[in-house]
């Protein structure tokens, strides 16, 4: 006989707890009246991205517990004032760059420009990866020149990544 099949409800709950990276699947399983099996269908894949969060959520409240109610609500309107700032330009990167996508490219100026651009929103929504090289010398750097059909194919390669 086949298993019923999980309501919507009970899979967000699974989902929800396996994100949060606080249970095994084993205890996703027994909270939910689920087998063990399932919770192994459901998350396979699916990131335990919360648990950073949650951590970062607990030390949070710890340090306010240190300080007195002004204190806590000062910093709590700091928070938000900042939260709101870091997702407007959150919001203004992404229109940046996909306004950056739309433009036509004249010339290898305008392909250079739509590359910062992408490169600047990115490192600025994801963060700087191990794999980024700062270079701050004043020595000679070689310019690449690349010829009308190599920016043409450049700049398909960009509008298909996107």
């Amino acid at each position: 006989m086949a298993a019923k099949p999980l309501s919507s409800a009970i899979v967000e709950l699974v989902m929800i707890d396996w994100r949060m990276g606080r249970m095994s699947q084993r205890q996703i399983a027994d909270k939910h009246g689920v087998s063990n099996g399932k919770v192994a269908q459901l998350t396979k894949g699916v990131a335990q991205d919360s648990a950073a969060i949650v951590s970062a959520g607990i030390e949070y409240r710890q340090a306010l517990q240190t300080q007195d109610e002004r204190m806590v609500s000062a910093v709590e309107k700091e928070v938000d004032k900042v939260s709101g700032w870091v997702n407007w330009i959150h919001t203004a990167l992404m229109s940046n760059a996909q306004q950056a996508m739309k433009d036509k490219c004249s010339d290898q100026d305008d392909y250079l420009k739509r590359g910062n651009t992408l490169a600047k929103a990115k490192e600025s929504i994801v963060g700087k990866q191990p794999d980024t090289v700062i270079n701050n010398t004043n020595a000679l750097q070689a310019v690449i020149q690349y010829t009308p059909e190599q920016l043409r194919q450049i700049n398909q390669d960009l509008e298909d990544a996107c």
